[in-house]
């Protein structure tokens, strides 16, 4: 599970546009990094990136990898 803080830090190391997201349940998928919002922002939701069309929550994801 990430933080706001960590997943901000993770999207902004990122340099690739593909990247595969692992979650906490163990599932994962890939696609293309488009945005991050942080928790300000989306209100009354958590911070979360958007791969392709899906937002994901911080505290689903365990890990991000470029691809």
């Amino acid at each position: 599970e990430m933080t706001e803080e960590q997943l901000y830090k993770r999207y902004n190391e990122i340099r690739s546009e593909d990247v595969e997201v692992r979650f906490v349940d163990g599932d994962t998928m890939t696609g293309k990094l488009d945005s991050f919002t942080s928790g300000v922002n989306n209100e009354p939701d958590e911070a979360s990136i958007y791969v392709d069309e899906y937002e994901l929550y911080a505290s689903e994801i365990a890990e991000i990898r470029e691809i």
